[in-house]
């Protein structure tokens, strides 16, 4: 089994001594992201700021007791279009967060990995979105039988981005199913590791949502973004650790010699 706190101390030190700052990459990509949902909010809703707006009405109707009323804050009729930018925005953020997998596999290496390397998931951009619609409709598949399954099936699922990033020979279905046979009897660690980051994954909504309600909305954007900027590189660097552990046990060449 391996030792979660020793993997934490490492991934620590990796974002000290990384050439190009983890956090600013992960600012860059964060901004992006940011701006993909502001744009989104302004097609489906009519409003940049739309989702700050929703959380502000949710929050003053939860605090005055008026659930019934929950579902309809500030509800605002969505665009023709909303459907098909949504799903535009999903999949250039898959792209966006390979080049940004690519760049972490890098720094664990001990590598220089340039600011250029978020355009990496572009080489591969056809596999991952692929990869990740099979994930998705998978992982709905087995949530119809019950959540726990489910939840099952994205931990089986965890390494499949990972796999085709180090190997660009694999298609998307065989790095699925590399996935599946790498994460056997990994499951719990993953599970517990999550749970160690619990804290920090449910923070910046809650600042969002509590900032939003008290109508600080600067606040409400920036520092959930603050929070994820740490947590979002420390939370990468650690999961890699186990996608190393099960290529390892896969048995297969070290995991950086596609890279």
């Amino acid at each position: 089994m391996l030792n979660r706190k020793t993997i934490k101390a490492d991934a620590r030190q990796l974002l000290g001594t990384a050439r190009v700052s983890p956090f600013v990459m992960t600012a860059i990509v964060i901004l992006i992201v940011f701006l993909l949902d502001r744009v989104s909010d302004l097609v489906e809703y009519g409003s940049l700021f739309y989702t700050y707006e929703y959380n502000a009405a949710y929050m003053a109707e939860l605090m005055q007791g008026n659930l019934e009323a929950l579902p309809k804050a500030v509800q605002l009729p969505g665009s023709p279009w909303s459907s098909f930018f949504l799903i535009l925005t999903e999949l250039l953020t898959i792209i966006l967060y390979g080049g940004y997998y690519s760049y972490c596999i890098g720094i664990r290496r001990g590598i220089h990995m340039p600011y250029s390397t978020l355009l990496d998931g572009l080489t591969a951009s056809g596999k991952l979105i692929w990869c990740g619609i099979q994930m998705t409709v998978k992982t709905f598949l087995w949530m119809l039988l019950f959540f726990v399954p489910g939840l099952i099936a994205m931990y089986r699922y965890r390494f499949a981005y990972y796999n085709i990033l180090v190997n660009p020979s694999l298609s998307a279905s065989e790095a699925i199913r590399l996935s599946c046979r790498q994460t056997s009897g990994m499951k719990g660690q993953l599970f517990v590791l999550d749970l160690s980051f619990l804290g920090w994954v449910l923070l910046p909504d809650i600042l969002s949502n509590f900032l939003s309600w008290v109508g600080l909305y600067p606040l409400a954007i920036l520092t959930p973004i603050a929070v994820q900027v740490w947590v979002m590189s420390y939370m990468t660097l650690c999961d890699l650790a186990y996608f190393e552990e099960g290529q390892r046990r896969m048995n297969q060449p070290e995991p950086w010699g596609g890279f």
